[in-house]
């Protein structure tokens, strides 16, 4: 049996997780999606629904014989970074290359993977995201998404306080102000993309880790209105309430996450409020700060039966 950790040699994360399950006694292999398909070779047959990976490194695995798979980052394909349009030549090779990959990706074939295509997909959709774990009973904050102005003032309007931020994610979250609709800021910046306007829960900001069956949850004390930009943000362990315990499994369930840290904001009548499930979170400063070791936990998850 092998183990897989897409991702990329500079990426502390990717590289903690393989040496971890090569620390194991396991064979484990890091793959560079970039490298396919200049470097990397993928076989497959419908027929008989297997296949195989050649790697860089010239290690054939029969996919069937991958046991799981760890997605830390995807770094797309050989060609998928010079094409133009999808009828040049390499914008044709890049759609080529692609359909393999997901080919791969769809695939169970025995595989358990930290965590699939389906889980990448649904983070891309936040709001998507968001409207399904509504659907779920859980609480979210009252959201806009969109680019219509005349809404977003009504939503700023009818919020006590609000917070703006992009709707794929990429850049940090802001408190909205009269300012903003000043000077017509607000309605250049919707001419190239809609926004995410959204209630600003009055509290404090909680992670929820989940890997398998395990649940660990952190208080992030920031005054910021996003504590990612906090240098000083302080980092808790504290006991999970058991319904948001359950919550968070069925989050990680509806979103195909078997590994995940989900973003809440906990008012201060210690009401939970779903912001984000993250299906590729960092760990290693959580490790740092908390003394638990999550990378462990990953790879235990990954080696179960």
């Amino acid at each position: 049996m092998a183990y897989i950790v897409i991702g990329q040699l500079h990426d502390e994360h990717a590289l903690k997780i393989l040496n971890k399950l090569k620390a194991r006694n396991v064979d484990a292999y890091l793959l560079q999606t970039h490298d396919f398909p200049r470097k990397v070779k993928f076989s497959f047959s419908p027929n008989d629904g297997d296949g195989s990976l050649t790697l860089s490194c010239g290690t054939l695995i029969n996919l069937s014989d991958i046991k799981a798979v760890f997605w830390r980052s995807f770094s797309g394909v050989s060609d998928e970074e010079t094409r133009a349009t999808f009828m040049t030549e390499q914008g044709i090779s890049a759609k080529d290359s692609m359909a393999c990959l997901r080919t791969w990706f769809y695939l169970k074939n025995g595989t358990k993977w930290v965590n699939g295509w389906e889980a990448f997909q649904h983070h891309q959709e936040k709001p998507y995201q968001l409207q399904k774990i509504k659907n779920l009973g859980v609480k979210i904050p009252q959201t806009y998404v969109g680019n219509n102005i005349e809404d977003i003032k009504l939503a700023y309007k009818n919020l006590d306080q609000s917070i703006f931020k992009p709707v794929f994610g990429g850049a940090h979250t802001e408190i909205l102000t009269e300012s903003h609709f000043e000077a017509g800021r607000v309605e250049a910046a919707l001419a190239k993309s809609p926004i995410t306007v959204q209630e600003f829960i009055a509290g404090t900001n909680i992670r929820t880790y989940v890997v398998g069956e395990r649940v660990i949850s952190i208080e992030l004390k920031s005054e910021l209105a996003d504590f990612r930009v906090d240098d000083d943000a302080k980092l808790v362990v504290i006991d999970t309430p058991e319904l948001i315990k359950s919550q968070a499994k069925q989050i990680a369930e509806e979103l195909y996450l078997n590994w995940t840290a989900i973003d809440w904001r906990r008012n201060e009548s210690g009401e939970y409020y779903f912001l984000e499930a993250n299906p590729s979170p960092m760990f290693i400063g959580f490790e740092k700060q908390s003394g638990i070791s999550m990378s462990d936990y990953i790879v235990d998850y990954m080696l179960e039966h």
